[in-house]
């Protein structure tokens, strides 16, 4: 037997024992104070009883003592003195008072006489008092207050009294489980073995605009179309189902009901009687909904032969890892051909150009880059770069390098396109000598306009630095005079509040006089200070001034620059690919740059590409997922969250329908 009903009990027999405890103590109480009553009510009327004896022999003696008082001085005292009037009253009062002392005794009479009644009621309700209390039989009876409801190896309950509110759920019915085993074994037939060569039968092309705007489509093949296929039919056949929406008064696992049913009720009533106090007519049917559904559960693993939620787990893992070591195969396979075709494809475009050794042409290669195509260096003594034919190195389709005449080896030759070298060169070199000296006359009158210019331009700027120095310099001579005439005054105003302190002090004119303060110290120490502010002030400026002159200089060179045509018309390109294998430079590219390195620096540095494609974020999450590690994750979270469709279930295992009393 289970159960109770006190909270400080253990049992029901400990309960049965209070009971009866409690009821004999609060007929004990009952007896007590029913006699205490009685008891206080008699000793009250006693009281009365005694009051009322002193009422009577008050009365008494007034009727004895009043009516001899009246009669002396109503009739011997003014008969003796002569003073009718003044007695006559005095015994006409002690004549009233008699008569009063006459009531007193009649109500005195009658009080003792009712309180002497009342002492025998109250003496005889005393005797009647009920003493013989006593219990022939005590039971049980249980009252089901909750249903206890079995749903997939665990339970929860259902109240029947109305103090828990109701909660509302929904649960879902595959429509086609057939079709649903059907994908499902398809789906396992898929993943236990993996092709080396995807067979292109039956291809599919799914949806990748959200990933990607340049690449919108994806063709699938076979073996992971296949899988796609039936990961996405298992999808639509667990969303194609029918919602069962309940309502039932749940008792939450945590609540106060919960713990006080599993405190006071009991699940076996045993032998004793059931009283159906509460009725559960209005959700008895949606109760029996749950029944159904675990026999569509038990069907299910009939089938498959194992628990659902095991099954969907080892499934979910499985499908994990196949899927995750395919795309990672495919993902470096496909890499590493991409890999592969674009080494092939770096080296035929290599073919159209004419290799040299950077250790053999490097005095050539870095006179080029330092040139600066200036027509007042390059007029007289500029040379057309050119390399030696000897200077040459051939691709080793084993080795992967470039080899010289000399058996050197390079990965990174300096490459001329055959046609800049050995037709447009030649060709822009002739044609640049036939106008060579009307090409002059323009240099030298460019280059005397400029110098004029230039000219001018330093005139105004010397000027301009000359007058700026001296003004500055006026000024900050005014500054220190301006500091030595304040420290003067400083010090005499000083002199003159001293004596005039020394004046309030003694009250006389002979301490009028005025002494000359000299403190040189202090005077060459502001002055110090002072210096030293000036001369940073001056050097600030100084400075602000050099950095304006190294400016305008520099604004100048750049003007005074005079672009040698035909040497950055022939030899411009040479120019830009001897700079662009600096290594600094390297290091700036953009990622997408660096990858055209191995072409060629200059390839990489000048090339023009195309806009970059258009790649979501979602992407780069997607492809960064874990899948084994989610999908374990997925199992564990399974693992400790309890299912609970209806607000919350506990383990029950072999739960039966029973009922919570």
């Amino acid at each position: 037997m289970q159960g109770k009903i006190f909270a400080e009990s253990m049992n029901l027999y400990q309960d049965q024992a209070k009971i009866l405890f409690d009821y004999y103590k609060k007929a004990a109480e009952k007896i007590v104070k029913e006699e205490m009553d009685l008891e206080k009510s008699i000793e009250k009327a006693r009281s009365e009883i005694t009051l009322a004896w002193k009422n009577k022999k008050k009365g008494i003696l007034i009727i004895v003592v009043f009516p001899v008082l009246a009669l002396i001085f109503g009739l011997v005292l003014p008969v003796a003195t002569g003073l009718f009037g003044d007695y006559g009253y005095i015994g006409y009062a002690l004549a009233l008072g008699s008569i009063g002392g006459i009531i007193r005794l009649v109500h005195a009479l009658e009080s003792i006489k009712e309180n002497e009644s009342k002492i025998r009621g109250f003496e005889e309700a005393h005797r009647d008092i009920r003493r013989n209390y006593r219990v022939k039989k005590i039971g049980v009876a249980y009252v089901p207050i909750a249903t206890k409801v079995p749903f997939e190896n665990k339970s929860f309950l259902v109240d029947h009294t109305g103090a828990v509110q109701d909660t509302d759920f929904s649960m879902s019915v595959v429509r086609k489980p057939e079709d649903l085993l059907v994908s499902l074994s398809e789906l396992e037939k898929g993943i236990k073995e993996a092709p080396v060569i995807e067979q292109a039968s039956a291809p599919e092309e799914i949806d990748t605009a959200d990933y990607s705007t340049s690449m919108q489509r994806v063709t699938m093949y076979d073996y992971m179309g296949n899988i796609d296929r039936q990961v996405r039919n298992i999808r639509y056949l667990l969303h194609d189902n029918d919602t069962v929406a309940l309502s039932l008064p749940v008792v939450l696992p945590q609540s106060q009901t919960a713990e006080f049913i599993k405190e006071y009720a009991a699940s076996d009533p045993e032998d004793k009687p059931v009283v159906p106090v509460y009725t559960i007519d209005g959700f008895k049917e949606k109760i029996d909904t749950f029944y159904a559904l675990n026999e569509v559960k038990k069907n299910f693993e009939k089938n498959t032969n194992e628990n659902q939620i095991e099954y969907f787990k080892k499934l979910i893992r499985r499908l994990a890892e196949s899927v995750q070591i395919l795309s990672r195969t495919k993902i470096s396979g496909s890499n590493k051909v991409i890999d592969y075709a674009n080494m092939i494809f770096s080296t035929v475009l290599k073919s159209a150009f004419n290799q040299y050794s950077p250790a053999l042409e490097a005095e050539e290669i870095e006179r080029i880059r330092l040139a600066s195509f200036d027509y007042q260096d390059s007029v007289d003594d500029y040379t057309p770069f050119s390399l030696k034919s000897s200077s040459r190195v051939k691709y080793d389709l084993l080795s992967t390098a470039w080899i010289a005449e000399d058996q050197s080896r390079t990965s990174m030759p300096f490459g001329m396109h055959q046609i800049q070298e050995e037709v447009l060169a030649p060709v822009i070199q002739n044609l640049m000598a036939e106008n060579r000296v009307e090409r002059l006359k323009i240099y030298n009158n460019i280059k005397d306009q400029k110098i004029d210019y230039l000219n001018q331009w330093h005139r105004d700027t010397e000027d301009f630095y000359g007058r700026n120095r001296a003004e500055s310099a006026d000024l900050i001579n005014r500054m220190r005079e301006a500091y030595a005439d304040y420290i003067r005054s400083f010090h005499t105003y000083k002199a003159l509040q001293e004596t005039q302190e020394a004046m309030n002090k003694t009250h006389s004119l002979d301490s009028a006089e005025v002494h000359e303060q000299h403190k040189n110290a202090e005077v060459i120490a502001g002055f110090e200070v002072q210096a030293a502010q000036f001369n940073q002030k001056q050097m600030e400026f100084s400075d602000y001034m050099d950095r304006l002159k190294e400016d305008i200089d520099r604004k100048a060179a750049e003007f005074g620059y005079i672009p040698y045509y035909e040497a950055a018309l022939r030899d411009q390109e040479y120019r830009d690919m001897a700079r662009s294998t600096v290594p600094d430079q390297l290091q700036e590219l953009d990622p997408r740059r660096k990858k055209l390195i191995a072409i060629s620096p200059y390839v990489a540095k000048f090339a023009q590409l195309p806009p970059a494609p258009r790649v979501e974020q979602q992407m780069y999450d997607d492809f960064s997922i874990d899948l084994i590690r989610e999908a374990s994750e997925t199992e564990a979270a399974g693992n400790s969250a309890p299912e609970s469709p209806p607000g919350g279930m506990q383990e029950e295992p072999g739960a039966e329908k029973g009922m919570e009393t």
